[in-house]
């Protein structure tokens, strides 16, 4: 294919594709809309604001996320809701349009657990040196079971650039991560291809507690 073709080719695929794409992810967010609203008293029910159902409908037509698709539509919900309007910020919807499936599963698993967390930086260093991406820059215990650790630790990243939770320097004891076995694991992996160095672990504290604006988000586009 000449350039040309092929950029006449993808753009084609887009033409073709995409409304129906649009039109079936459309289709899936007015029946999650519908569970949402069905769970609402009828006299609570009011119009959706058309600041935020427009542009809700818009990231929602273009999302190929299923669990982001039901944050669209449980703000949707909150929005036409009495008792949820008054917590409904538009700057969710660009918070949405900023998050991923782990993103929501690690601030629910916040959200659950309802206290301060600690998270924190793991090294496993050399003198004054350090090895680079053989732990992710952040980890916690309390997320074990959510997915991969890195995928995790972009979504703690991620969570704190959109100020749905704040991080922080933590003061509690952090020996105990060490002795996790996804810490031992990594530390075993990290000596076994660094022989000929000595390596120790080393931690640097931080906490992360969920903020006003976050469990407002929470509230409206997390929990049941």
């Amino acid at each position: 294919l000449t350039v040309t073709e092929a950029t006449q080719m993808a753009f084609q695929i887009f033409r073709e594709y995409y409304p129906q794409l649009k039109k079936e992810a459309i289709a899936e967010l007015q029946k999650m809309l519908t569970e949402e609203l069905e769970k609402v008293s009828p006299q609570n029910i009011i119009p959706p604001t058309p600041r935020i159902a427009v542009p809700t409908l818009q990231g929602a037509s273009i999302s190929d996320e299923e669990m982001i698709r039901r944050l669209y539509a449980k703000l949707l919900a909150g929005t036409m809701n009495t008792e949820k309007r008054e917590y409904v910020h538009p700057a969710f919807v660009r918070m949405i349009d900023e998050m991923n499936e782990m993103d929501a599963k690690v601030l629910k698993a916040i959200s659950d657990i309802n206290d301060s967390i600690p998270v924190a930086q793991i090294t496993f260093t050399f003198g004054n040196r350090y090895l680079t991406h053989v732990m992710p820059h952040f980890y916690s215990m309390y997320f074990d079971g959510l997915g991969n650790e890195y995928d995790i630790s972009r979504s703690v990243e991620n969570l704190s650039r959109l100020n749905l939770i704040n991080l922080f320097n933590g003061d509690v004891d952090y020996k105990e991560f060490e002795t996790t076995p996804y810490v031992k694991d990594r530390f075993d992996y990290a000596v076994k291809n660094n022989s000929e160095r000595r390596l120790k672990i080393e931690i640097s504290n931080f906490v992360i507690q969920q903020n006003d604006i976050g469990r407002q988000f929470t509230n409206v586009c997390i929990l049941e």
